[in-house]
Parts: C-alpha cells; structure tokens; sequence
C-alpha cells in the first residue's frame, strides 16, 4: 500500500489585536496658487479629550500642487508655529488651543533648515494635527501672522511653496470604541496552496465601531498591517512573531473576497452626524501563497484598526 503524506498548515491566529490608536481624517487639498497650497480647509469635528501625541486629522498633498512636477526637490524647510514666527519644529503648536501639527515627507517630519543633499518626493505630503495635552477649545486653524499666516514654506530648486492650515475645529464629546478580536483560521493542507497567489482556508469575521458619539461630519476606519504593508501585495499581512511556515502568509479582504484597502480611510456605512450608534464591517481573511518555495507551519498577522473623525 502506498502511503501519501499529507503537510499541514496550522491555524494562526489574525489580529492580534484591533484597536483605536489614533485618529485622522484623509483630503486631498486644493492649491490657492501658484506658491501657496492650503491643507484642510473645512470644518473638522474632533474628539475633544486627546493623550498628548495622537494624531487627530491627516491631510495629503501631492507633489504637482507642491511643485507643478510628478517629483519635487527640496533644499530648505521652515517650520511657522502658529502660523506666525518661524520656529525649529518638526511638531509645532497651531493657533487653536490643544492642536498641534507637523508636515511628513515621505513619512519624516523635518526640522527648520537647508538640507543638503536636498529632500526629494514623489509621494503625497502628510500634514498632521495632533492633540498636544493642552484643552481643546476649538477654534480657527488660520495662521496668527496676518500679511503671511502659513505654517510651512518650502523652498525647492526652482519654485518655492508655502503651506497654509485653514479650516475650523469643533471639538466633540467622545468617541468610538474598537473592541481588541483573534480571527482563528482552520488548518489547511499546503497541497491547495499549489502556485502563487493561490488562496485557501476563509474565515470571515467583524470589525466593530462600537458606541460613536452624535455630531461628527464623518466616521473612518483605516486598517494599519502590523510590520507595514507589503508592496504589490494589496491585502497582505506580514509575518508575525511565532509564525514557522514559509511562503505563505494572509489576505485579508472584505465580504466580497476583494483585498482590503491598506492604509487608507474607508467611511464606517451608516454613521449618521445626528444618530451616531454602533457598526459591523464584515470581512475575511485567508492564506496566501507569496512565494515560489513554501513550507508549512504556523502562520500568524495582525494589524491594527485606526479610527478618524471628521
């Protein structure tokens, strides 16, 4: 009688953990000129009570707005706290009590100075605002210093750019909860994972927004891969500590077996400014096969959930 074995790959266990860690909102800005680029430019509802150090709103700017150019080059950056005198940064205060900023290039907040060799970018800017532990009274995000109230100027080889924060923010009471889960896949044989991009062993699960305050303009949910996300790989969590399989990873997706959208906001369906309430997302996760040689194992991910408001 002739014996086949039969690998196994063991169950792993997806999400570690899920919870809120910081809280931001995704635009896209309109330049006002040639020179001059304004991030945010609405009214922002956030939550009024914030640890020093979270991150409440993101806002993106692309290069062309920057620069007119698919890459920009940047020699010189000055922080303006306030928007008014300049100031060593990267973090600097806004005019709004308890509101910081602080302006990512390609993922690096920068202090004031001539950087040599120069800053290049072919990705969006990132500006943050932040909780900085002081109250949160609201107000106007426009700059202190009335004849050039920008908080950010770049200058570049040929162009400069100054960086305006525009918009208002009205704090809110309260704010969503991400209960923590552990999504436990079945084993499967390594056997119906026979070539690359190959999928097996579905298990789906919920992501819950739990109990969200009234008077927010938005609710978003952004889903972060622990280890970072994997280029070209859309939906694909990194290994996890206490993972023994190789060639083999997980893909989460949503209910419609489509990879989930990394790094990037979604809005929570359902969330009425006038209602607010608690939310489902339905979606999946199962092993994938990223490499030509794979071995089986453990296979373990996680990611986190990020919750923004607007």
């Amino acid at each position: 009688m002739k014996t086949t074995a039969r690998k196994m790959i063991s169950p792993l266990f997806i999400t570690r953990q899920l919870c809120v860690i910081s809280l931001m909102a995704l635009a896209v800005s309109p330049s006002a000129n040639a020179d001059s680029v304004n991030a945010f430019g609405q009214q922002i509802s956030i939550p009024k009570n914030t640890t020093n150090g979270t991150i409440l709103a993101r806002d993106y700017i692309t290069p062309i707005q920057v620069c007119g150019q698919q890459e920009c080059i940047v020699t010189t950056v000055t922080n303006y706290p306030n928007g008014g005198s300049s100031g060593p940064g990267p973090m600097i205060t806004t005019n709004v009590s308890g509101i910081s900023t602080r302006l990512l290039i390609n993922g690096q907040g920068y202090a004031t100075g001539t950087y040599s060799p120069p800053i290049r970018f072919s990705q969006p800017l990132e500006v943050q605002l932040l909780g900085d532990g002081r109250p949160n009274l609201g107000g106007s995000l426009a700059g202190a210093n009335t004849s050039s109230p920008y908080y950010y100027y770049l200058r570049m080889e040929n162009t400069v750019s100054r960086i305006y924060l525009k918009g208002t923010i009205t704090p809110i009471d309260g704010t969503c909860s991400v209960p923590s889960q552990t999504v436990k896949l079945p084993k499967t044989l390594i056997q119906r994972l026979e070539r690359i991009g190959s999928t097996a062993g579905t298990q789906s699960f919920q992501i819950q927004v739990n109990n969200c305050p009234k008077g927010y303009n938005r609710i978003g949910y952004t889903l972060d891969p622990v280890g970072g996300v994997i280029e070209n790989s859309p939906g694909v969590l990194p290994l996890a500590g206490g993972s023994t399989a190789s060639g083999i990873k997980i893909r989460v997706e949503n209910a419609q077996g489509t990879p989930a959208t990394m790094g990037s906001s979604i809005t929570v369906d359902g969330y009425s400014k006038a209602a607010g309430g608690s939310f489902v997302i339905p979606m999946q996760a199962s092993y994938i096969r990223t490499d030509t040689v794979a071995t089986p194992g453990t296979v373990n991910g996680a990611m986190t959930v990020f919750v923004d408001y607007r």
